[in-house]
């Protein structure tokens, strides 16, 4: 099997993750009580933007290009094809690799189930949106 992977589809899915990121850590959302239990400041977060968004594009240009040869895979391995693939593929994969790693790294930072509920929340979004993204660029 080749792997053909739109470029495009992977720019669009790894930029997705800012809206839903701003949204999601935003006041209407679940900033101030994720800056409660954290102990992060105001001050603390506009001095650690410019680098925070460095890696988080970098990160995000990672996922969706792992994930496009994973949704690859489920459609030449599983029959489905996609969107279906795309979400089938981002749940599977948050699952197994994006929850998990948020509880083991906030188990080792003493961080509030709460926080790490609120983080694998954001993880859940983000892929199952990059899924829908590049099922519908396969």
């Amino acid at each position: 099997m080749s792997a053909s992977i739109s470029t495009l589809g992977v720019i669009l899915a790894a930029a997705s993750a800012f809206p839903i990121g701003s949204v999601w850590y935003s006041p209407a959302g679940f900033l101030k009580p994720w800056q409660k239990m954290t102990g992060t400041s105001d001050a603390d977060m506009k001095k650690n933007f410019g680098p925070a968004m460095g890696y988080i594009a970098v990160a995000s240009l990672l996922t969706a290009y792992i994930m496009a040869h994973f949704i690859q895979y489920a459609e030449a391995y599983n029959g489905t094809s996609g969107i279906t693939a795309g979400v089938e593929t981002a749940l599977w994969l948050w699952l197994g690799l994006g929850v998990t790693t948020t509880i083991v790294n906030g188990a080792f930072e003493s961080r509030s189930p709460m926080v790490m509920v609120i983080q694998a929340g954001n993880r859940l979004v983000t892929f199952v949106v990059m899924g829908l993204i590049l099922g519908a660029f396969m």
